[in-house]
């Protein structure tokens, strides 16, 4: 992703237009995501609530792909 896309989904949020979230990521990701996005600091939820969305409390092993979110890819 370029800075120039970067700054003009920082901009879309700021105005309260989430950026697109692609659909092949899992519901509970896509959600995740969203909730986090949200502008209103009334409406996003607290860190608390969010490490215990169902996408952060899901085993590692139970994500999609060779390689885990954690690593990037890179392989020990």
């Amino acid at each position: 992703m370029t800075l120039e896309l970067m700054m003009q989904a920082l901009f879309r949020i700021g105005k309260g237009e989430p950026p697109p979230v692609p659909n092949s990521l899992s519901s509970d990701a896509q959600d995740f995501i969203l909730k986090c996005l949200q502008v209103n600091p009334s409406d996003r939820p607290t860190a608390g609530q969010l490490l215990d969305h169902p996408f952060v409390k899901r085993p590692l092993h139970a994500f999609s792909g060779s390689a885990s979110p954690r690593t990037n890819g890179i392989r020990h």
